[in-house]
């Protein structure tokens, strides 16, 4: 409900509109419990980014292009067969993955503005949120009920409805998501602007979690 609300102001949208409870609840299942409208719709897209050194950039943004800072990259594995894996409910991967970004680019979870998650299932957005530390294991889907994830609420994630209403275009959904971000941090994000935002966390999953690639980036002042 939360991605659905957010693609709705954006342009670049494939599913537009806003679902309430009752829609959600009465959407067909899949494979139970995951329903329709856990799953996003697979999509064409294209993104680009611009990585440059700090020189380059800084001379971009005396021409008015604003520049971001990549403050931290970091990857996190885990088995690739759900079987294999200890814990079906703990996404190894990714708690691997932006804990080691965290110490790279010596923050916490505290200091994230926005979240922009690999929300290709319901599922995988509650424990995403568990992994990265900012509900306990068990608690992701309530941290989202409980308002957490809006664009005015203390986490802001999927501010630009995300794979789930955005679109998931799969090989450009990394760079889509990067490219949002940028926005968010230089101001240039319109009816979806987070308010505030400095620092943000990325995180894009492959294999159900098999891989699991964070980034930090932070607003950065000439």
């Amino acid at each position: 409900m939360n991605a659905h609300k957010n693609a709705a102001s954006n342009p670049n949208a494939m599913l537009r509109k806003p679902i309430d409870k009752r829609r959600y609840l009465s959407s067909k299942p899949l494979v139970g419990p995951v329903k329709l409208f856990d799953a996003p719709p697979m999509c064409d897209g294209a993104a680009a980014i611009i990585l440059a050194s700090r020189e380059v950039a800084l001379e971009a943004e005396r021409n008015g292009l604003p520049m971001v800072r990549v403050r931290a990259s970091a990857i996190g594995t885990d088995c690739l067969s759900l079987d294999d894996r200890i814990d079906k409910l703990s996404l190894t991967g990714a708690r691997r993955s932006c804990h080691s970004a965290y110490e790279q680019a010596g923050v916490t979870a505290a200091d994230i503005d926005l979240f922009e998650l690999h929300d290709a299932y319901t599922v995988i957005t509650a424990l995403s949120l568990e992994a990265a530390g900012f509900a306990k294991d068990g608690e992701g889907a309530r941290f989202g009920q409980d308002g957490e994830i809006a664009l005015n609420g203390r986490l802001p994630i999927s501010t630009f409805g995300g794979l789930k209403a955005r679109g998931h275009p799969v090989g450009a959904t990394g760079v889509y998501q990067m490219a949002e971000t940028y926005q968010q941090l230089t101001e240039t994000a319109g009816e979806n602007q987070v308010p505030n935002a400095e620092v943000a966390l990325v995180q894009n999953i492959g294999g159900t979690g098999a891989s699991v690639v964070s980034h930090i980036l932070t607003k950065e002042a000439a």
